[in-house]
């Protein structure tokens, strides 16, 4: 009973994502206001539909806290089979939004099955780790086994195309291998893949106009659109902002820029200083999830902690990254910040997740062979 009233866990990292979605709130309002009343809907109609999200996301984040982390250790394997067969049916979905088909549609409701798999395949690779023990040094045992689950969610990402996913969990999935403590030279040898995702970023028509658009925004101004509108919007905040409410992008300059350019309308309204603060926060969230890492008493737990707390921050940096002009347009959200849906609620779980394993008394059902701490090394955790 104790460890469901356990209220010892990182209450600095659940601070730092209660100002993030309170600001997320705030910037959802000043962006949806004119969409809203231009289609003759209350100013206030989005916020209230975000904020039903972020009420669904905070209560499946307090049941992540109070479930003990280790079931997501005993159940890894049919959590992630579930998962990668609900990204299978949605390949056979007649429906695409855009031209990719991401969403499932269940008694009438749309989720994004790899959002939800983000979490599978994180606590699946984890459990990989885990399980390599003392042979992590191994070529096949400690890098090539994780990876291939890791390929088989990239396949299935870039089948819907989901391309910009694909980098974000590749991304994820490597520092936490490397964390791990698989050797540097395993990990060189991905550089032999770097063509590969390339010739697939180009493989379709809409990536390769982005990409040249992004190299040459003056040759291809109307793919270049958003990234030039997210720049003056940038430009337009300053120091101080023009205010709450009073920014000009997102008045159809920036298409659904409550979504895909959240950063720039909190650049442009809050400037330098609401963006300056909005960092720190994710640093701060950084700096928890590591600590989190660090002090679990269980190699899982270390990974899982690493892999969540990467996860949020890659893609907190390739939003921003996104809207500075800095990486190619992808569809990628603000965490915390962008309007919700599927992205927000598994989000809130991860950090759920993160608070339980800050708990003292959790992990403990969590048996792992014992290594020999002189052969075996877990960098910097």
């Amino acid at each position: 009973m104790n460890r469901f009233i356990n209220m010892k866990f990182d209450k600095g990292l659940l601070l730092a994502v209660i100002l993030l979605l309170v600001l997320g709130i705030v910037i959802i309002y000043t962006g949806t206001s004119p969409i809203a009343m231009q289609k003759g809907l209350p100013a206030e109609f989005f916020t209230i539909s975000h904020i039903k999200k972020v009420l669904l996301g905070l209560f499946c984040m307090t049941l992540a806290v109070i479930v003990d982390y280790s079931f997501w250790y005993k159940f890894a394997r049919p959590i992630f089979a579930i998962l990668l067969l609900a990204m299978i049916l949605v390949l056979f979905q007649d429906a695409a939004v855009k031209g990719a088909s991401r969403w499932l549609s269940i008694a009438g409701i749309k989720i994004q099955p790899s959002e939800f798999m983000k979490l599978g395949v994180f606590c699946l690779l984890s459990l990989k780790l885990v399980e390599a023990g003392e042979q992590i040094n191994d070529f096949k045992v400690g890098f090539l086994r994780p990876l291939i689950l890791v390929g088989i969610v990239c396949l299935t990402l870039i089948l819907q195309p989901n391309f910009s996913m694909v980098l974000m969990i590749l991304a994820t999935s490597l520092v936490v291998i490397y964390v791990a403590g698989v050797p540097m030279k395993h990990l060189m040898k991905l550089l032999a893949l770097c063509p590969l995702l390339v010739v697939v970023a180009y493989t379709q028509s809409y990536r390769s106009m982005r990409i040249k658009a992004w190299l040459d925004p003056d040759k291809y101004p109307e793919v270049a659109h958003q990234l030039r509108h997210s720049l003056i919007a940038l430009g337009n905040g300053g120091i101080t902002g023009t205010g709450i409410g009073q920014g000009t992008q997102k008045l159809g300059y920036v298409p659904e820029s409550y979504k895909d350019a959240a950063f720039s309308i909190l650049g442009e309204e809050l400037g330098f200083i609401g963006a300056f603060l909005m960092l720190s926060l994710f640093a701060f969230l950084a700096y928890r999830g590591f600590a989190i890492a660090r002090s679990s008493s269980t190699r899982f737990g270390k990974y899982l902690a690493v892999a969540l707390t990467s996860s949020i921050c890659l893609n907190m940096i390739f939003h921003v990254c996104v809207c500075t002009g800095l990486f190619p347009t992808t569809g990628q959200p603000l965490p915390f910040i962008s309007f919700g849906g599927t992205s927000l609620v598994t989000t809130l779980i991860s950090v759920g997740i993160l608070l339980n394993i800050s708990k003292s008394d959790t992990g403990q059902r969590i048996q792992e062979i014992p290594i020999n701490s002189t052969i075996y090394s877990t960098r910097y955790l």
